[in-house]
């Protein structure tokens, strides 16, 4: 199905010449409302000479995809993307991260096509682009998608390979710094209005080193909570918090919580 945004032009003729690029036919150019869950950087913010980043793909005809990678307060991540994608791909227009206004989308104040990302599962998405500077002022999954409607995804074509860079690890002792979560965090969920949360991670070394990590980050959060998300500012005492109930299942350890304030 082929997707159009704002284009003015009626008739279906026009409309294919207008697809092939000989007629200038696109959105008005899109503003990006602020993002409490993130704040963009400077382009030169983050130096990645030194870093060791992760690099995972994201598909065109999926939507929310999880990069496995959990971001904690006050984490700077530099994104960068690289290959192609289409929205339409029988139209023969393909972009890299950066999309183009010519696309329909999924969120409004987004280019569509562009690669665009989300903190959290109930998180506002921000662009990536092709590349992105940001500073995570929350906790939660990092996630990534094309930015086009996601119930006309079954047409779209290739993949980008995302590689994401974060200044917060350890170094390696050859001048790389490799990212500090030792730990895979499978799921994270928060809910501001009861307190209550949960944290999902699988068993690395021993169920007491994973669960002491899981407790600390916990305390993190909660700490977090506690001065309503000004990143970086965690107590050095740590959050009050209470477990409520935790359980293991399939090699992965889950911790349910309440923050208390």
């Amino acid at each position: 199905m082929h997707r159009f945004s704002h284009c003015p032009i009626k008739t279906l003729t026009v409309i294919a010449i207008c697809a092939l690029g000989t007629i200038s036919c696109g959105s008005t150019p899109v503003k990006t409302p602020m993002n409490t869950r993130i704040t963009v950087l400077n382009d030169n913010a983050i130096n990645i000479d030194r870093l060791t980043p992760k690099t995972i793909k994201v598909a065109a005809d999926k939507g929310w995809q999880s990069s496995g990678i959990f971001l904690s307060n006050g984490e700077h991540i530099k994104v960068k993307a690289t290959g192609k994608w289409s929205p339409s791909p029988i139209l023969l227009q393909w972009s890299g991260g950066e999309g183009s206004t010519f696309w329909a989308t999924e969120v409004d104040n987004i280019t569509g096509g562009a690669l665009m990302a989300k903190l959290g599962h109930d998180g506002d998405a921000f662009e990536i682009g092709l590349n992105r500077n940001f500073q995570a002022n929350d906790y939660g999954m990092l996630y990534f998608a094309m930015n086009d409607p996601f119930k006309w995804q079954f047409d779209n074509s290739g993949e980008l390979d995302v590689a994401i860079y974060s200044d917060t690890g350890t170094s390696t002792g050859n001048g790389k710094t490799t990212p500090a979560t030792a730990t895979e965090v499978i799921a994270y969920n928060y809910n501001d209005k009861t307190g209550k949360g949960s944290l999902s991670a699988r068993i690395s070394g021993g169920h007491f080193k994973t669960r002491n990590w899981m407790i600390k980050k916990i305390g993190e959060i909660s700490s977090s909570k506690r001065v309503a998300l000004n990143a970086g500012k965690e107590s050095l005492q740590g959050g009050n918090y209470q477990v409520l109930d935790e359980s293991t299942r399939n090699g992965v350890l889950t911790i349910h919580f309440q923050t208390l304030y």
